[in-house]
């Protein structure tokens, strides 16, 4: 590398700086302290793009990222407010039922004057078996064709 002559007119700041960096780094001569901190701010240049190039490479596909986890959790939530609105409606639907059953008790026991209470555990009268296998077998069509329609849709069934 050849090295060529050049006249400077600098303030007394810089001047101090170079002086203290000649100083600093043991060098003789004010072209090689001058040259030295030309490299040395290349480089700091080189590395401030680069940092700069990364931090912007990693925030823009942290934000890609976060944004498509975002948009699949609002999905999720959406698909499990159907579900629980669904599981409210069940719910509501056999309250009504099981109130309506215990007017009817209530006012058959009135109607017929029964004093005390015989479970099905003491004896279980014929009706009440087949209205529990109607029930059973009722629940478990339903639940069937809950699984088959989640299997249709692609999705796995809860048990």
């Amino acid at each position: 590398m050849e090295k060529q002559r050049m006249k400077l007119a600098i303030d007394e700041e810089a001047q101090a700086y170079i002086h203290s960096y000649k100083e600093e780094k043991g060098l003789r001569y004010t072209g090689d302290a001058i040259a030295q901190i030309c490299k040395e701010h290349e480089i700091a240049k080189s590395n401030e793009w680069s940092l700069k190039y990364i931090s912007e490479v990693v925030s823009n596909h942290l934000h890609t990222s976060l944004t498509e986890e975002f948009h699949t959790l609002r999905e999720e939530i959406n698909e499990l407010k159907q579900e629980m609105k669904k599981v409210r409606l069940g719910t509501n639907a056999a309250d009504k039922n099981t109130q309506i059953l215990i007017e009817y008790m209530n006012g058959l026991f009135a109607f017929n004057g029964f004093k005390g209470l015989i479970t099905t555990d003491m004896r279980e009268m014929d009706s009440t078996r087949l209205a529990r296998e109607a029930v059973e077998k009722r629940i478990a069509h339903q639940r069937q064709q809950r699984i088959d329609w989640e299997e249709s849709r692609g999705k796995k069934s809860m048990n």
